[in-house]
């Protein structure tokens, strides 16, 4: 027999010897005994910031990045509507050399037969609706 098989059998012998009052507070006292270690060792393994850190450098997390961010994210799209202005300045009066920076004729280079066959489809159209 072995010296933990020992010792095994030495308290398993003084623990059936007892009455079941006695079991009942050894088992209490043994959890209580347990419980008290476990909170001892949450309370000490929160850390205390250090007085001299500033509030913004007890918040910050300092970790490396594993993946560079341009391997994780799209790059930007390229401006690949040319001419296009976002925004332009009001004006309450327009002259002709003003619009004419923004006017396109629809009329112009041959659009008319387009303009044609629209309106004849939208007549057609027209006409079957009841």
């Amino acid at each position: 027999m072995g010296f933990i098989e020992k010792i095994v059998r030495f308290f398993q012998d003084k623990f059936t010897n007892l009455t079941d009052e006695q079991k009942r507070r050894i088992v209490l006292i043994c959890t209580a005994i347990f419980a008290a270690a476990l909170i001892l060792s949450v309370l000490l393994s929160l850390k205390k910031p250090e007085k001299n850190m500033q509030p913004d450098d007890q918040n910050r997390i300092n970790f490396q990045i594993a993946i560079p961010p341009d391997e994780i994210f799209l790059p930007d799209e390229p401006d690949f509507v040319p001419g296009v202005i976002p925004e332009r300045e009001q004006r309450t009066v327009w002259t002709e050399q003003d619009a004419l920076e923004y006017w396109q004729d629809p009329l112009k280079e041959g659009e008319e037969q387009w303009r044609e066959k629209i309106e004849t489809e939208i007549d057609k159209f027209l006409e079957r609706v009841p």
